[in-house]
């Protein structure tokens, strides 16, 4: 999400309209343990190791994530568009689920960055603290950075 977005979402909220999860693409977990993960995704094309939104160049594993995830059967039947680079995208080697995040609180099932927001502007913020251990979302960051592959 561009500053442009986020600006705009923050005026909207000043109008009467709060932020939730939505603002960082909050999926509730869909189909077993690769949710969220290229494995998943439609865009992936699991043959040639290649994202069809990425690069001829840019080799891409099942196992990664990136902030463009759609669910949906990968096939390798696309086209590449090089619409993106990996970086842009926010492609990572690992998988991007809640239980895996710094934010998840594992005995509450909440998560603390929404907690936070919540808290910090209840004017600007009404985000849903509880989520799915299995569920993930852009503000991820990996609980475990000496690992690559969780």
């Amino acid at each position: 999400m561009d500053m442009r977005k986020i600006i705009s979402l923050m005026e909207s909220a000043g109008q009467g309209r709060k932020l939730t999860r939505n603002a960082f693409i909050y999926l509730e977990p869909r189909g077993g343990a690769q949710f969220a993960q290229c494995a998943s995704c439609y865009l992936f094309m699991p043959d040639r190791q290649r994202c069809s939104i990425f690069g001829p160049d840019d080799v891409v594993v099942a196992n990664a994530s990136c902030g463009l995830y759609v669910n949906g059967t990968p096939h390798d039947d696309q086209e590449i568009i090089s619409a993106v680079t990996p970086e842009e995208a926010g492609y990572v080697l690992g998988q991007v689920r809640c239980q895996n995040c710094t934010w998840f609180d594992a005995e509450a099932s909440t998560c603390g960055l929404f907690e936070l927001l919540n808290k910090a502007d209840p004017g600007a913020f009404d985000m849903e603290p509880k989520v799915n251990a299995k569920g993930c979302c852009n503000a991820w960051q990996s609980a475990y950075p000496h690992l690559t592959d969780l």
